[in-house]
């Protein structure tokens, strides 16, 4: 009963979010300076050679924009409960939360697609589960990941800007510290230091107040590649993450110059 209390409001609120971005993406006025507009809702937008041009032979300044760079800061949160059930991270005897730090950096490498970089630090939690195993006082493991991702946007499907969904995929490092955990049975068990490779696929969002300023919120799939030593506990779990992040808006500035003629 408690979990479908959890669903509905789960539900109710990201519909209604989802509204209110609707809303605030249909009132959303173009402004009279085209360029100025693409430059603020593309993410990588560079004026054309004919652009240029023609506000060179007004004797305007121009600014060509690059801001490739993104760089991020959040928190994540844990679910390796062996269920891989989305809603898994609503229960708090699943999900683990202890000391979450999120590093990103991103290089956009035009409208469509990035590169980017994650570091994820956190420290599984006593009395939640890990594989049905209960975590000991005393006992708590450091997790550490670094994940390496393509992203593919999808903002011209949508034709809205301040929200843009995206999918990703790529390949992570994973290191668990050892720690004792009680099975089902009561047992105790020694769970050994692991480290492994994963493979990495996810969906996202990017939320923007401006041009340079946003929120970012990551849900990933984690698919431990079971070979080595300690394979039995290189498992498969999931990480969502939540954060801000900062595009650096770095242009070079251009001067009236005659147009060359080729």
């Amino acid at each position: 009963m408690r979990t479908q209390i959890k669903l509905t409001a789960f539900i109710t609120l990201a519909t209604l979010w989802a509204v209110s971005i609707q809303a605030q993406n249909d009132t959303l006025v173009k402004p009279a300076h085209v360029p100025d507009y693409d430059e603020l809702m593309d993410s990588n937008f560079k004026d054309s050679t004919a652009t240029r041009y023609v506000k060179t032979e007004t004797g305007k300044k121009t600014k060509n924009y690059s801001g490739n760079w993104i760089i991020g800061a959040g928190i994540n949160v844990i679910d390796d409960s062996g269920q891989q059930a989305f809603f898994n991270l609503t229960e708090s005897k699943y999900n683990h939360f202890g000391s979450p730090l999120m590093l990103s950096a991103e290089y956009l490498t035009s409208n469509k697609f990035s590169l980017s970089a994650t570091l994820l630090l956190n420290k599984f939690q006593s009395g939640k589960e890990v594989q049905s195993l209960t975590i000991q006082s005393g006992s708590e493991p450091t997790y550490m990941a670094v994940d390496f991702a393509a992203k593919m946007f999808f903002r011209r499907i949508l034709d809205k800007h301040l929200l843009t969904p995206y999918i990703t995929a790529g390949p992570g490092y994973r290191n668990i510290d050892s720690y004792q955990a009680k099975s089902q049975s009561g047992n105790l068990v020694d769970v050994p230091k692991t480290q492994d490779l994963t493979l990495n696929v996810g969906i996202g969002a990017y939320y923007w107040f401006s041009r340079s300023w946003g929120l970012n919120l990551n849900y990933m799939g984690k698919f431990a590649m079971k070979v080595g030593s300690n394979k039995h506990y290189k498992t498969n779990h999931l990480v969502g993450s939540f954060g801000f992040f900062y595009r650096f808006d770095t242009f070079k500035k251009k001067f009236n110059q005659p147009p060359v003629i080729k």
